[in-house]
């Protein structure tokens, strides 16, 4: 591997926790624009500063704290949701949750979607670290491409996407919100180059009321895709 390639992964670390899954006003259309957090709209930059600045410590430390006080699903009966309606969702940019949604559906079967934005994401890296840092800063749910699924034909719904700026991609609030999920499970994955899924679970939970979440699996820049198999069948999915 080139010193160049090995450069830009550790940058992708530190600015976005990883890009191997990783808004310009112009190019996302707006459901929230910087909301207070007295609306009841999850706002997941709270510190008054921009992404710009050396904030990841103090965001990753405030949605842990949010995330200890979410309830989360840490075993299903064996077997539970076999042969039930499931719908594999994922968002990506370089690759990788895509990747290990392929492989859920070759385990436990169901229905594949990829969530894309529109217009989409830049293919350059300088200029996607801008347009997903003002996303967040300025609370943008951009607009989705194609059709959307029908999320209460599904009784589980298996999520991955990457963590972007020390939370969920904006997409993932974009393609959860307004849906009915009353009584859904929701089986979440993040790819993450160093940070752990529960910096994304506050957004998550805000934008899916009423389903019943999953503890979410961390697939950081050192896991062995084994662990996939035990969660799996901790989710009564196998």
């Amino acid at each position: 591997m080139k010193f160049t390639s090995i450069v830009k992964i550790l940058c992708m670390g530190i600015a976005i926790c990883t890009l191997t899954a990783c808004g310009n006003s112009e190019n996302a259309q707006s459901v929230q624009n910087t909301p207070s957090s007295s609306t009841g709209v999850y706002v997941p930059n709270q510190t008054g500063k921009p992404m710009s600045e050396d904030i990841k410590d103090e965001l990753e430390s405030k949605h842990k704290q949010e995330a200890a006080a979410i309830k989360t699903i840490q075993e299903e009966p064996k077997g539970s949701h076999k042969g039930q309606r499931i719908l594999i969702a994922y968002f990506t940019w370089g690759g990788r949750s895509g990747e290990v949604a392929h492989m859920i559906q070759d385990k436990i079967g169901g229905d594949l979607y990829e969530i894309k934005r529109d217009p989409d994401y830049s293919r350059d890296y300088s200029t996607v670290l801008k347009e997903s840092a003002q996303e967040v800063d300025e609370n943008v749910h951009p607009k989705l491409a194609g059709t959307q699924p029908d999320l209460s034909q599904y009784d589980v719904i298996v999520l991955g996407y990457p963590c972007w700026w020390f939370t969920a991609p904006m997409t993932i609030p974009s393609f959860l919100e307004g849906k009915d999920l009353k009584g859904k499970l929701i089986v979440p994955y993040m790819c993450s180059y160093s940070s752990s899924f529960e910096v994304t679970l506050p957004a998550l939970a805000a934008a899916a009321p009423g389903a019943r979440l999953f503890t979410g699996l961390t697939l950081d820049k050192d896991t062995d895709y084994s662990v996939i198999d035990p969660w799996l069948d901790k989710a009564g999915l196998l």
